[in-house]
């Protein structure tokens, strides 16, 4: 499928109400539903409940969460976007979803867990990288902490044209979140889209956003105000992508890398 010239994408950035899976799915279909240009709206990480050890109790273990966002998605008529904690073959995982108009659901776990934020103790590792496929676009999707290991997020013989990546980033590490999105758009020769929430969790985190939308330059075409709760939106345009692959090859020249998974 040849990609679509244009991609509109809605980054937004919000606080996330403390493990109420369905208040959020509320908010989630306010957005949608206020929303006229974009085609894809992007949600923060852990969407549903927040990021915390506590969120486990509240996981979607029978696919039920899952089943309602793709509902929402078909009746709007909008792909969704962000993470939750959801069971895959009995285990728990902090997966990224795609959700596209159709309903259809594509899933990939976050392969990095936040030792710090003690996820190790309640989901699982992700065992493979898979490449997701909306409207002819091949996209990386990424959760959170991924986005600080380059060798997982490589972009090897132009295998995807955009980093979708959603957060819980804290405050005082807002500049390595600012400075990543923009090194990952241009060593990998692809526009990033990052989407971090806001507000004040119940452990105390401060949360400033800070979400934007970044061509394969490195500049910026949309970016939210500091911890304010906003949606931004912008459109992604294929063919200034291939001409720039096409003048400037630096992907033929990357370093591989062999994933021990």
């Amino acid at each position: 499928m040849q990609p679509s010239s244009e991609l509109r994408v809605a980054a937004v950035q919000c606080p996330i109400l403390w493990n109420e899976p369905e208040a959020n799915l509320r908010y989630i279909e306010e957005q949608l539903r206020g929303q006229e240009t974009a085609d894809l709206l992007v949600f923060p990480e852990t969407i549903l409940t927040g990021f915390s050890a506590t969120a486990a109790d509240y996981a979607d273990r029978e696919g039920r969460q899952l089943e309602e966002l793709s509902s929402l998605a078909r009746r709007y008529g909008k792909a969704i976007a962000g993470s939750l904690l959801t069971a895959l073959e009995g285990q728990l995982y902090n997966a990224f979803f795609l959700i596209d108009e159709e309903g259809q659901v594509q899933l990939q776990p976050k392969r990095h867990l936040f030792a710090p934020g003690g996820e190790r103790g309640y989901v699982q590792p992700a065992t493979e990288r898979c490449i997701f496929s909306y409207r002819g676009w091949h996209i990386l999707p990424l959760v959170c902490y991924d986005l600080r290991f380059p060798v997982w997020c490589r972009n090897v013989d132009k295998e995807y044209d955009l980093i979708l990546v959603v957060a819980n980033w804290p405050k005082p590490r807002r500049a390595v979140w600012q400075t990543l999105l923009r090194a990952r758009a241009m060593e990998n020769l692809c526009y990033v889209v990052g989407v971090n929430r806001v507000g004040t969790d119940p452990q105390g985190l401060i949360y400033t956003g800070d979400s934007a939308l970044i061509t394969p330059r490195g500049e910026v075409i949309a970016e939210a105000a500091a911890g304010a709760e906003e949606v931004v939106c912008g459109s992604l345009s294929y063919e200034p992508l291939s001409e720039l692959r096409r003048k400037f090859p630096v992907w033929a020249d990357a370093d591989r890398f062999t994933l021990e998974l």
